[in-house]
């Protein structure tokens, strides 16, 4: 069975050419990617290695081991900065090292070039198992896109390996095409699943901030009903408004006010429980979601929130801009609509602005 092995090299070439061209193409238009980047030259690598070396499956070079080496840490230097850790570890250096330290040391020790290529190649399968780990590792949180990410990584160790098995003579030269089939599948996957991966990232940011307020970083009104699907159980409601918010408004400035509706989500965040959720509703009217706090819970975090906010000032330039918040208190049952608790709050909200403000009413 005879391949041509030329053939094969340049099929391999364009492919890895095409996927590290797409991924710098796409780091140049989105620098903040730097992942692309490492992705793309990783791919590049491979390309310039695919043509450059005939020898697939063995590793008498040292220049080959060296080669293969990198790119598969660049790559994983690109999967590491894609989930938002440093790039390189001690670990990745060492493993960096071992192919072609072990290459050197066997060929200095004066073994047959085919011991020398069998342990270059253990050394380089070694290496991308490692890659392979680490991917796999992070699969479990990430879900199945990332998963098949790790299995096609997987693959590359077992694949470098194939060639040493032995195979009859008319059969000599499957191991080299299969491990040329690998590079071709698992480049097109990788690029495949990392595209899926970025879009999916941006899926969920755009969907994050349709949900979010931009001037306070809290829930806007759709957020919080989002939560609320999210968490069909009982809840204490807490809606807070600002008092004589305006006057803040026109004594420091739309900017002083600004800056006063962000104070109040911060200390609003600092008395929330851990599951709990705040909201701006509009203007100066906040909400916070409590689930499964009942009434007696409510009102004692809506009292602790209306001593935050009248406890200290906010810094504003030179001066300190007081303002306290009048709040109402109800209960959301589970299944109930989130707008008809938010009548009830605001009725007692009224009552609070009405009775003088500065103070907690409960539905």
């Amino acid at each position: 069975m005879q391949f041509s092995i030329p053939t094969l090299q340049f099929t391999d070439f364009l492919v890895f050419a095409s996927a590290g061209t797409i991924f710098v193409c796409n780091w140049l238009l989105h620098r903040e990617r730097d992942a692309f980047l490492l992705f793309g030259v990783s791919f590049l690598n491979c390309a310039a290695m695919s043509v450059s070396f005939v020898d697939f499956g063995a590793y008498g070079d040292v220049l080959s081991t060296l080669g293969w080496s990198v790119a598969g840490s660049l790559f994983w230097a690109g999967l590491r900065r894609f989930d938002g850790l440093p790039p390189v570890t001690r670990t990745m250096m060492a493993l960096l090292a071992l192919p072609t330290g072990t290459h050197l040391v066997l060929a200095a020790a004066g073994l047959p070039p085919d011991t020398v290529n069998l342990g270059s190649t253990f050394a380089y399968a070694c290496h991308e198992a490692a890659i392979a780990y680490y991917a796999l590792r992070q699969a479990q949180a990430k879900g199945p896109t990332r998963l098949i990410v790790g299995v096609a990584l997987a693959v590359i160790p077992v694949a470098i390996c194939l060639p040493l098995l032995p195979v009859p003579d008319r059969l000599s030269q499957l191991p080299v095409v299969l491990l040329f089939v690998s590079d071709h599948v698992t480049t097109i996957v990788l690029t495949m699943c990392i595209l899926s991966l970025e879009a999916d990232k941006a899926h969920v940011a755009l969907a994050r901030l349709a949900r979010t307020d931009a001037l306070t970083g809290a829930l806007n009104r759709q957020g919080l009903a989002y939560e609320v699907r999210l968490q069909p159980r009982e809840a204490g409601v807490i809606v807070a408004d600002l008092d004589h918010f305006k006057s803040i408004n026109d004594r420091f400035g739309h900017a002083g006010g600004d800056a006063v509706l962000r104070e109040f989500t911060r200390r609003a965040a600092m008395v929330l429980p851990a599951d709990g959720r705040i909201a701006r509703l509009g203007g100066e009217e906040f909400a916070l979601l409590l689930p499964g706090q009942d009434i007696n819970a409510t009102t004692f975090i809506a009292e602790r929130l209306r001593n935050a906010v009248a406890c200290a000032t906010v810094a504003w330039k030179e001066a300190g801009i007081p303002f306290t918040v009048s709040v109402g208190v109800a209960m959301l049952a589970a299944g109930e609509a989130l707008e008809s608790v938010f009548d009830q709050a605001d009725a007692a909200l009224y009552r609070a602005k009405t009775e003088g403000r500065n103070r907690v009413r409960v539905a």
